[in-house]
């Protein structure tokens, strides 16, 4: 089987540098599983992604399909001649061409036939439509008088094997040898003589197209600019991903801005910095912010200087405005915006956001209380929670929120408490994300959560597989992070309780949102503890006798993680699940136990083992103490393994039987307080 190197190269305007990588990858993946299921194997492969161009290149991919042979079932030669005739022209031959097999069920007709490889210069056109048109894309572009459609304009393409070309066009373009170096540093069109010299080609037309080769220059000459300057940068991954996929041959250059502009809060100077310019950013031994930026030019200049002061020139307005903006703020108190609120519609149904901060702000205050703190600066916290929305800042970097509360809060005077909770209440913002530092703000971001979700349920918009707009599933995860890792004992259903009647009017009845809300924050708790790496199976047993109490799910589940490591818990968990198939066949142990009907020794041993276990049991349930409560259950294995080898249950006799199954269902009960480890039976 002969072998040639294949390469596809789009050559684009420039892409979106924050999709380059994802659809770089998606490219390089929807090529090789199609490779894969047209049986066309292959050696490496490499995939290359710069602003102007997406790249696959494999190495000794197959010229050629290998043949097969292609054999059909047909129907028993006892079958109706009409069958058989239907089975010869679905085969599109004769009946004279087809055979008869022995099988172990009789004689069958068959039709076996030989069919050729295709030549994989027929076939990857059809792979690369495939491949492109299935690209996630989430808004593609037309462009001149054609109806195409991509991320951006197509400008060429090469797609070959070895040095012949594939006969096909892309977006109307025609398939050639002709790439394109850099924009501004190149010859102009460069031929390429062969994949495998296509990435030293482009290099010495100033084009390094391993993105992660960029990405790691960068990260280098950040490091050295830090170096020169004595001070440590924060390489942001995002924006450092970002960079890598705006330019083709990166140069780091340093700047600084003057001064004065620190006086701005240091967050809003690294959102000016990095959301609108793409700077990186340094800070001193202190983690404060100097005034200084490094910016990643695609230009390789003469005269570095006049780059840097032209990114200088462009910041300073920007940072002015922000000064400005930042003074005038402080000139109006938060409490005074909050009036403002009153005409920003947080959801139709739902009201306006000035609304949603009263209800937040009375569900704060309940919520505080059950847990032991201020109410009265939970509910002035939640009050002011959401009044930066209309401050020029947050208008400007709406990814301030909560910051520059925290900031003019201090700044009207207000409790450095509440203040703080300002911008807390916003925590976690992203799975791994810190949370709330104080009991009054974990109270306002669980209250602003639920009722979020309350109200969202109520009007009937829970998320769906596919859209999930207020980004319910990421706010309930925060929320069972805030309960469970803040040791918060709080019920669920109390909750959403006292969140549904703060609303006016929600148009489902409390009896139908409450259990379908209860359902899926419980099944965000799974996901919860699969990145925890807990067993499913574990998270599946607690279910079975799970509280409305995240805390005491949460308990129960460390307890039972503990319980799996005793030497006894898999003859225990096996024992029960035995006693759960016994009892569901025969009855459920509906009668009352009598301890006067055990006559053999294994039956009463088992008896009075379960009657010291309940009394430890209970005395650790009702502490809360889970760990101890299964602890305990280990010294039931032995006497229940003894009772299944000594006792028949289903006895002759009527009342020893009922009698045997009902010290079952009390020991499936006690088996059960916790949880149902008859699930971690392998």
């Amino acid at each position: 089987m002969s072998h040639a190197d294949f390469l596809f190269e789009l050559g684009t305007e420039e892409l979106p540098p924050k999709s380059l990588l994802s659809l770089s990858k998606a490219l390089e993946t929807s090529i090789t599983s199609q490779l894969k299921e047209l049986g066309l194997a292959h050696a490496n492969v490499t995939r290359y992604a710069t602003p102007r161009r997406l790249t696959v290149i494999i190495e000794a991919l197959q010229t050629r399909q290998a043949d097969r042979q292609d054999s059909r079932r047909g129907p028993s030669v006892k079958a109706p001649e009409k069958a058989v005739q239907g089975f010869a022209r679905s085969c599109q031959v004769g009946l004279s061409e087809l055979t008869v097999v022995d099988t172990d069920k009789g004689q069958y007709y068959e039709f076996e036939r030989h069919i050729p490889g295709a030549e994989s210069l027929n076939l990857l056109a059809g792979i690369i439509d495939k491949a492109l048109a299935n690209l996630p894309i989430a808004k593609r572009m037309r462009w001149g008088i054609s109806r195409n459609e991509f991320v951006r304009p197509v400008q060429w393409f090469i797609l070959s094997l070895g040095n012949a070309l594939v006969d096909t066009q892309l977006f109307d373009l025609s398939n050639g040898h002709t790439s394109r170096g850099h924009r501004f540093h190149s010859q102009g069109d460069i031929t390429i003589e062969s994949p495998l010299t296509y990435a030293k080609q482009l290099r010495k037309q100033h084009v390094i197209v391993s993105f992660e080769e960029r990405k790691a220059i960068i990260h280098k000459q950040i490091l050295e600019q830090a170096q020169i300057l004595k001070a440590s940068a924060v390489i942001d991954d995002k924006l450092l991903d970002e960079v890598t996929g705006l330019v083709e041959r990166p140069v780091c250059l340093t700047g600084r801005f003057d001064n004065s502009f620190l006086a701005l809060p240091a967050q809003a100077l690294i959102s000016s910095m990095k959301e609108h310019q793409k700077y990186f950013h340094f800070v001193d031994d202190n983690g404060d912010i100097l005034p200084h930026f490094l910016t990643v030019s695609n230009v390789i200049s003469k005269d570095a200087s006049r780059v840097i002061a032209g990114n200088e020139r462009v910041i300073r307005p920007r940072l002015a405005d922000a000064v400005f903006f930042f003074e005038t703020d402080k000139k109006t108190t938060l409490e005074s915006r909050n009036a403002a609120l009153g005409k920003v519609v947080f959801q139709a149904e739902l009201g306006t956001v000035l609304e949603k901060t009263q209800r937040v702000a009375h569900l704060a205050s309940q919520i505080a209380s059950l847990i032991g703190t201020d109410s009265l600066l939970a509910a002035r916290a939640a009050t002011l929670c959401k009044a930066d929305l209309n401050t020029n800042m947050v208008l400007e970097f709406s990814d301030l929120q909560g910051l520059m509360g925290h900031v003019y809060a201090l700044n009207d005077g207000e409790d450095d408490t509440v203040a703080a909770a300002l911008e807390q209440h916003y925590w976690p913002k992203f799975s791994g994300d810190q949370l709330p530092e104080s009991p009054v703000a974990s109270a306002v971001a669980i209250a602003d959560r639920l009722d979020t979700l309350v109200g969202l349920f109520g009007i009937g918009q829970p998320p769906t597989g596919s859209k999930d707009p207020y980004a319910l599933r990421r706010a309930t995860v925060g929320l069972l992070r805030i309960i469970i890792e803040q040791d918060l004992e709080l019920d669920l259903c109390v909750l959403i309780n006292a969140s549904y009647d703060l609303h006016n009017s929600l148009a489902a009845p409390l009896e139908k949102v409450r259990p379908q809300l209860l359902n899926f924050i419980f099944d965000r708790l799974r996901a919860y503890y699969e990145d925890q790496n807990v067993a499913v199976d574990i998270y599946f047993a607690v279910m079975e006798n799970k509280t409305n109490s995240p805390l005491d799910f949460n308990k129960r589940v460390q307890a039972v993680s503990e319980f799996l490591k005793l030497k006894a818990a898999p003859a225990l968990a096996a024992s029960n699940k035995r006693v759960v198939n016994i009892l569901s066949k025969n009855g459920n142990g509906d009668a009352a136990f009598d301890v006067m009907l055990l006559t053999e020794a294994a039956e009463v041993t088992l008896a009075e083992s379960l009657n010291e276990v309940r009394r430890v049991n209970l005395a650790a349930i009702n502490q809360g103490n889970y760990h101890d409560a299964l602890q305990q259950l280990a010294h039931l294995a032995g006497p229940l393994e003894q009772f299944f080898s000594d006792i028949m249950v289903m006895t002759d006799d009527e009342s020893v039987k009922n009698n045997r199954l009902a010290l079952l269902a009390e020991v499936q009960l006690e088996l059960g307080r916790v949880a149902d480890i008859s699930l971690l039976a392998g």
